[in-house]
């Protein structure tokens, strides 16, 4: 089938910012197809808030310029200062003319809807209503749309996607269990309930576990935890890795780890389970569409950190379980293959570039 060239402006974090919805944008850019040609502007990087602000000031005359240019504009967002900018570029990009796709990430933006005012929940729903298609990242996601009103037709879901190696290590049931924790360090990640977790181990299981915890956010606390509570002979603590040296951790690695209070799909667990690592983690946001409990991973109530203990202990001594689950793991996430993706989110594009063009016919 020959498609006209359609032009994509997306807007999002920068492609060097260390999080999740870069890591999607990252996946989506370079594998479009040849008819799409798309453009990013960054409106946020790493840094402060008022470097973050500049970055977002610098970025709204460039996109204004690239409306001009743009079939459509598919704009990330996440909750709280995200969702404010996000709404402004929205806003603008309809005032242009432009059909916008809005690509929902926020974690905490259940809880931040009901820190609204009503007037300002009236104009996020108005905003919603007025563009053309919704993003989500699982059925979870849709039911809370459409709970505040958003119009269940212009609502897609689109679970994130994976890049799956094409070989994965066959590991072993009887070695020591080395369990991987990637992402930000802070209290919505449970990364400190993490290591309450471990503190408590018995002596016989802290001899068949090491911990590997990377990426950003308190870091020095956490280094600082660990020594204070004598685990360096158990967990090491790393920096943010690239790409590579994820890949590289992840292939030596047996489990993967995560006890958020929250999540929307999180990219750091689903390329775990592309390595064939069971995932240890808590059922919240869109995590139980893919992590069954026992069959392909354990899950434990956030927050719940002799559960947890518990569920570390099962996952080290029982390595056949272990095996087990990693390759269910690999099983599950396979569906969400980039080729997959792309092709389900050319289809929104389509469809959205398809409507305006008949709309303005």
């Amino acid at each position: 089938m020959k498609h006209r060239k359609l032009h994509v402006l997306m807007l999002g974090p920068a492609l060097t910012v260390k999080g999740g919805v870069t890591a999607v944008e990252k996946l989506i850019l370079p594998a479009l197809p040849s008819y799409i040609d798309a453009r990013h502007v960054a409106t946020m990087a790493d840094g402060g808030k008022f470097s973050k602000l500049l970055r977002y000031l610098a970025a709204l005359p460039t996109a204004v310029l690239n409306f001009f240019w743009a079939d459509l504009v598919h704009i990330h967002f996440a909750s709280r200062a995200s969702s404010m900018r996000k709404k402004v570029l929205a806003e603008m990009a309809l005032f242009f003319g432009r059909p916008v796709v809005m690509h929902a990430h926020g974690a905490e933006y259940h809880m931040y809807w009901t820190e609204m005012t009503e007037a300002q929940r009236r104009h996020k729903l108005s905003l919603f209503k007025r563009i053309d298609a919704l993003i989500v990242l699982g059925d979870s996601w849709r039911k809370f749309f459409t709970s505040i009103g958003v119009p269940e037709d212009k609502i897609s879901v689109l679970p994130n996607p994976v890049a799956l190696p094409a070989q994965i290590p066959i590991r072993q049931a009887d070695a020591t269990a080395q369990f991987v924790y990637l992402g930000i360090m802070d209290y919505r990640k449970g990364s400190f309930d993490l290591l309450e977790a471990v503190a408590s181990l018995p002596e016989d299981v802290r001899n068949a576990v090491r911990f590997v915890i990377a990426g950003n956010g308190e870091v020095a606390r956490m280094r600082a935890e660990v020594k204070a509570k004598g685990l360096e002979s158990v967990v090491t603590v790393r920096d943010w890795l690239n790409v590579q040296q994820r890949d590289q951790l992840l292939a030596e690695s047996d489990v993967f780890v995560l006890p958020s209070y929250n999540e929307g799909l999180p990219m750091a667990m689903l390329e775990a389970m592309a390595w064939g690592l069971p995932p240890l983690c808590t059922p919240v946001g869109s995590i139980p569409e893919y992590v069954t409990s026992g069959v392909n991973g354990i899950t434990v109530t956030p927050g719940d950190v002799p559960a947890l203990a518990q569920a570390i202990t099962q996952l080290a001594l029982n390595g056949a379980d272990r095996v087990r689950m990693g390759q269910q793991a690999r099983k599950t996430i396979e569906p969400l293959n980039l080729d997959d993706y792309i092709e389900k989110l050319c289809h929104v594009y389509d469809g959205v570039a398809g409507e305006a063009s008949r709309q303005n016919a």
